[in-house]
């Protein structure tokens, strides 16, 4: 198939896994498609920047493209800033293209002037020949806070990084709760509508869903209880490391009431009174009698972090759920602020 420049082009593949703020239901995700032009506009900000892009389509007729790509966060750690690109480059992109037919694209990878391609979300797999070549835009260890990094860790307390290389570590949930859904779950899927998710803006995600984040999570100590806090959407979790059952409270929130204790090396935290209406962005939803149970444990070299969850929640799940995943120390990874929806 041809792939000249200023042209639209179609190819097919299956996506496998998805996004942290889901495309599903608002792009094709078997669809994938490539077109060049030139960056007539850059919106710089969380949860997705957004770019114009203007092609020449088949007819000579100059299109303005509205280009999403992975967060800000995302491309940070990819070691993508915001004057990567700048209006008047050319570049080339490919990504899904919108169920509406309209010229949008949640774009996966951008082809250089200079020949290296860039991974724009955390499920980007290198595209063009280049990519797989091994010619990407990557991010550079700062050496002056690696140092700073190493001096400051203390076992679990320190930046943990996400990695997208391996499947592994990225994503967190998968297709197996399918299987599981309940009767009533079923339908309730079945009438999701991914255009009434609260999670496409700046409204912050709930327990477990936030746990799946492609963003860094720092552990710090207060007074005598953990903080999860966690880049996304700028949450910290508190978890209550010596609670009484009755001092459980009676409301809900978006991340719930957690409790945790140490087994060993192990920080094992007890999530309830989690009010949220979807487990995941593709519509699976979860009830508010969910339980969480969470198990962190470091490597011997303390420079992973492994993660469990099991999900319990009858009412839409005829069995309990688990799901892993690790984070990494990069030394030199800093929390930094989201502000979402601003200019960054």
């Amino acid at each position: 198939m041809s792939r000249s420049a200023l042209s639209l082009c179609a190819l097919f593949f299956v996506q496998l896994a998805q996004g942290h703020h889901s495309s599903i239901g608002i792009y094709d995700e078997e669809n994938l498609i490539d077109i060049e032009g030139v960056v007539t506009s850059v919106r710089w900000r969380n949860p997705h920047p957004f770019y114009t892009v203007t092609v020449e389509n088949e007819n000579g007729k100059m299109i303005d493209w509205e280009i999403e790509t992975g967060s800000v966060s995302t491309l940070r750690l990819r070691g993508v800033g915001r004057d990567f690109i700048q209006v008047g480059d050319r570049v080339r992109l490919a990504g899904q293209s919108s169920l509406q037919g309209l010229p949008e694209m949640f774009a996966q990878n951008m082809l250089l002037n200079d020949g290296r391609e860039v991974l724009l979300r955390a499920v980007s797999k290198p595209y063009w020949p280049a990519g797989l070549a091994g010619n990407l835009y990557e991010r550079e260890t700062d050496e002056a806070r690696s140092t700073e990094g190493r001096r400051t860790a203390n076992g679990i307390f320190r930046v943990w990084s996400p990695i997208f290389h391996d499947p592994e570590a990225y994503p967190l949930y998968n297709s197996s709760t399918i299987s599981s859904l309940t009767e009533s779950a079923t339908v309730i899927k079945a009438r999701w509508d991914p255009r009434t998710s609260p999670y496409t803006g700046c409204q912050p995600k709930a327990m477990p869903q936030i746990m799946g984040s492609a963003y860094p999570i720092q552990f710090t100590a207060r007074g005598g209880n953990l903080i999860i806090q966690i880049e996304e959407f700028d949450l910290e979790r508190l978890i209550h490391m010596d609670v009484l059952r009755s001092a459980i409270p009676d409301t809900y929130s978006l991340l719930g009431f957690s409790k945790g204790r140490w087994e060993g090396e192990t920080l094992i935290v007890e999530t309830e009174r989690v009010e949220a209406a979807i487990l995941y962005g593709d519509g699976t939803p979860q009830g508010r009698e969910i339980q969480l149970v969470e198990r962190f444990t470091m490597n011997e070299a303390q420079d992973q972090l492994n993660y469990r969850v099991s999900i319990t929640d009858p009412e839409n799940f005829s069995e309990t759920l688990e799901f892993t995943r690790y984070w990494v120390w990069q030394p030199d990874i800093r929390l930094q602020a989201y502000n979402c929806g601003n200019q960054l």
